[in-house]
């Protein structure tokens, strides 16, 4: 399956990293600048973007994951919405010094909370507040990913509310959605004209399990299908830790 794919970089095998993405064609997506344990610690971050930059490769495909953990950007609470922005602008800049195409923002919707009110309302306060984000970015793109939401109806209806904002798209993570009560056609179909960049891993149909596909439940020949039928060509994240399980899984999506 010919696809632009990305792995994570292995910050302790990072040759091996290398390696790997220059053998497949793949880009990265880094995954460190989300964990507190990092972000805290300047001079921490500072390293790893040296150390990052000064990789023989190009970095103009790779990809961020932004913050997530306790990320609450629309909360009422001003104290958890500032610190929850300040730390989004904070992988923003990271992005830009590493020369990344794009960062992920989950939506922060609750798991299970899906009342009229209060998607409405997250709807309303995100497509006021990520236009203002990515204005002072506009050389970077910004995905918004689905976690647990039950079917993409916020997410579509956030971004029919944008105008003017080209660099504010939508994630699939593919193997989120495998868990949902929503047919996956359903969500690639509907988010399909929205996207620009994509997640996937395995799983066991039950839980976020991050297995390599192929080692799981998931139809890959179902996604491959999908991905063609609805005109997908965004990068994807092959979203798993370690060096052995990302090989198998590039090579396992070569057949699929």
């Amino acid at each position: 399956m010919e696809r632009q794919w990305e792995i994570i970089p292995q910050f302790i095998r990072l040759e091996e990293s290398v390696r790997l993405s220059k053998q497949y064609g793949a880009s990265f997506e880094y995954n460190d600048f989300y964990k507190p344990s990092i972000y805290q610690d300047e001079e921490e971050i500072r390293k790893r973007i040296e150390v990052y930059k000064s990789l023989d490769r190009d970095r103009s495909k790779d990809t961020l994951h932004g913050v997530f953990f306790d990320i609450a950007m629309i909360s009422t609470d001003d104290v958890i919405r500032d610190r929850s922005r300040y730390l989004m602008k904070q992988s923003m800049d990271i992005a830009r010094e590493l020369g990344c195409k794009g960062v992920v923002f989950h939506t922060g919707i609750l798991a299970g909370l899906w009342t009229k009110p209060y998607l409405s309302g997250w709807v309303t306060a995100a497509s006021e507040y990520l236009p203002v984000l990515a204005r002072q970015y506009p050389e970077i793109e910004i995905y918004i990913e689905n976690t647990f939401e039950r079917d993409p109806s916020p997410l579509i209806d956030f971004m029919e509310r944008l105008t003017d904002c080209p660099n504010i798209k939508l994630c699939l993570d593919y193997a989120h959605a495998s868990l949902t009560v929503t047919d996956n056609e359903e969500w690639v179909k509907r988010m399909a004209p929205y996207l620009g960049h994509m997640h996937t891993n395995d799983n066991d149909l039950i839980a976020d399990l991050h297995q390599a596909p192929g080692r799981g439940s998931i139809d890959y020949q179902e996604f491959k299908r999908l991905l063609d039928k609805y005109d997908v060509h965004t990068s994807v994240l092959l979203e798993l830790d370690g060096i052995e399980e990302q090989e198998f899984a590039l090579k396992f999506m070569q057949t699929v």
